[in-house]
């Protein structure tokens, strides 16, 4: 007869020592997957970035075909229409048009309603009474750019300042066009610019503030010249037309992108290198400590980007290349120019 009493054999679990080196392995597997899915969601970052610009060379393109030259950069001044960056001038080609259609570009209208200044484009007040600067359009930003969520005070609404005005990364090349310092003793990029015509008057060559082709190096200027593509000598695929900088580097960052002195209309120069944080508030390096005021043009007005080693470019025959912060200056200063006849090597 068997006892129902019989010995059970007890079951065992892990032990402490066992525990730990599971959690061990564990932690080592997360520790070497993370940096996967950070590079994947960063590669996916990227290609949205580029994707934003090819809507932009697409609508910059298709404004082209339909006024037989592409937008200007504004005129740079309040005394002047349109009083807009070049960016809302295309609103009606990037699938904006019912945003488009709530706004005009020739200056103060009867019974129209303004937040701020008359006439301008930005200060516009819509039916939702929204001001037309606070509409922001989802190809505006880079997506591996936090701006502003670091910046205190920021609305929690994504990519505005405290001031509520949209953002955008992206600006309009002025190309190899010098952009001097507030501090003079922190011009070190002015090595190379473009020879103008002896016609141009310096303070007009100075930052793109000339409406007059010949004194533009690029496709855009800060006082709104009037480029057409017979005028890219150098060949479209050769010249910069739009680029990736960051707004906590950038000293026109908080107007938003609708405005004409704003860092998304015509502010970044092939004078300063790819990638020179020196003026940015969140800054992997620093080249000169006493030079760190965005106002230093010099370095403020260069194209950058969130991205390793590198920054996006639309380029005129409506190409997107990444090209490296390794590339050589002076190379990179020639595809900035549209009309320079300097030979530009591989980039």
């Amino acid at each position: 007869m068997i006892s129902c009493y019989g010995s059970v054999k007890a079951r065992r679990g892990f032990t402490l020592v066992e525990l730990l080196v599971v959690i061990a392995i564990i932690g080592v597997l997360v520790g070497l997957l993370l940096p996967a899915v950070q590079a994947a969601r960063e590669a996916a970052r990227r290609m949205q970035c580029s994707n934003n610009l090819k809507q932009f060379g697409l609508g910059l393109h298709n404004y082209h075909d339909v006024h037989k030259a592409f937008p200007i950069g504004a005129a740079g001044h309040r005394d002047l229409n349109p009083r807009s960056g070049w960016q809302p001038l295309i609103l009606a080609f990037m699938e904006q048009t019912a945003l488009y259609n709530q706004l005009h570009f020739d200056g103060p209208r009867p019974g129209a309603i303004y937040g701020g200044v008359q006439g301008s484009v930005t200060r516009i007040v819509l039916p939702d009474r929204d001001e037309a600067g606070e509409k922001q359009v989802p190809y505006a930003m880079c997506p591996s750019d936090p701006w502003p969520s670091r910046v205190p005070g920021a609305t929690s609404t994504p990519y505005k300042t405290t001031a509520n005005w949209a953002q955008s990364t992206y600006t309009g090349s002025i190309g190899s066009q010098p952009t001097p310092s507030t501090n003079s003793a922190c011009d070190p990029f002015n090595v190379y610019a473009q020879t103008f015509p002896s016609s141009c008057p310096q303070a007009d060559i100075l930052y793109g503030r000339s409406n007059v082709p010949a004194c533009v190096s690029g496709m855009f200027s800060y006082w709104g010249v009037t480029i057409r593509l017979r005028d890219v000598s150098d060949g479209t695929s050769n010249t910069i037309f739009v680029g990736e900088t960051r707004p906590d580097c950038h000293s026109h960052a908080t107007y938003g992108w609708w405005f004409s002195n704003a860092m998304g209309n015509a502010h970044a120069s092939t004078v300063a290198p790819i990638n020179e944080f020196n003026t940015c508030t969140t800054s992997p390096r620093i080249s000169n400590p006493a030079c760190r005021a965005n106002t230093n043009y010099n370095y403020s007005w260069g194209f950058k980007s969130f991205h390793t080693g590198g920054v996006q470019f639309l380029l005129v025959d409506g190409s997107v290349h990444f090209v490296s912060q390794n590339v050589d200056h002076r190379n990179y200063q020639r595809l900035g120019g549209r009309a320079d006849g300097q030979v530009v090597s591989e980039f």
